[in-house]
């Protein structure tokens, strides 16, 4: 896939990104936490046929600046917006996959002219007073160690502990491990607002795709449905035999579900 890279300052803050390219309708990707934009990479190979695939590293991520004292998840919100206006997109697609999708929400709600259309991979739509608690400690842990292990190793790492994963989807994962702020997790809130409150307020054309073993079960998606409002379709999807990582673990499935969902846009 030929892609050019590029940075922008969003009110201070140097975002970069990544970008095929192409006289073609705009379609904004968003990873998820402790990913990198080139996460995408498999997903943009088949996209980038028929769309200009933008793939940002959200701040505390990749090549974009890290995170300061006075981050909160908010600001992926504003720098989305502001990634728009700066490369003059017009109604584009946005795409999000876990933290990524709760900025794609966001970005609905908060900017609802933006977007022609949104696709969330496994948002985290969770009830905040039945989640456990996050031991944050263990979390921390985790992510110093990865830091301390060279590329290598991680990949070997992601290859046993994700069997159904192409190697294709093994060496982004592993370098953006290498790249992402460890105090990404002193902010572990993604996103404070429920999605029974975000739901009913976006206006345009939203895919919800589910795992069968992930963040948003099946009750939740069937709720999200009941809970719309607009006049736009809002479709969900489950996919058999995938957890959290959706597109990783079946991407056949993946990629039809989002095909589906893109042909059926009005032009």
């Amino acid at each position: 896939m030929q892609y050019t890279e590029g940075d922008l300052s969003i009110k201070g803050i140097k975002l970069h990104y990544y970008r095929t390219g192409g006289n073609k309708p705009p379609i904004i990707l968003l990873h998820g936490a402790t990913d990198n934009g080139l996460c995408w990479t498999t997903t943009a190979e088949f996209l980038a046929e028929q769309y200009d695939v933008i793939m940002p590293d959200a701040q505390g991520h990749g090549k974009s600046d890290r995170l300061d004292k006075d981050f909160t998840f908010q600001n992926h919100t504003e720098q989305v917006a502001g990634l728009v206006k700066q490369l003059g997109l017009k109604k584009p697609i946005i795409m999000g996959h876990s933290m990524g999708a709760g900025t794609t929400t966001n970005v609905a709600v908060a900017y609802p002219d933006l977007p022609k259309a949104i696709i969330l991979e496994d948002p985290a739509w969770l009830k905040q007073d039945t989640m456990p608690p996050p031991n944050e400690a263990d979390i921390k842990s985790y992510m110093a160690s990865l830091s301390k292990k060279t590329l290598e190793e991680l990949k070997a790492e992601g290859r046993a502990s994700n069997p159904l994963w192409s190697e294709g989807e093994i060496e982004p994962w592993a370098e953006s491990k290498l790249q992402f702020d460890t105090r990404l997790f002193d902010f572990i809130a993604v996103n404070p607002r429920s999605y029974k409150e975000q739901v009913p307020q976006i206006k345009c054309p939203t895919l919800l795709i589910i795992a069968e073993n992930g963040l948003v079960s099946k009750a939740t998606a069937e709720d999200a449905d009941r809970l719309w409002k607009s006049k736009a379709p809002f479709k969900w999807v489950q996919i058999k035999g995938a957890t959290h990582n959706i597109r990783r673990d079946n991407f056949p499935a993946f990629r039809d579900a989002v095909f589906n969902f893109l042909k059926a846009l009005p032009a």
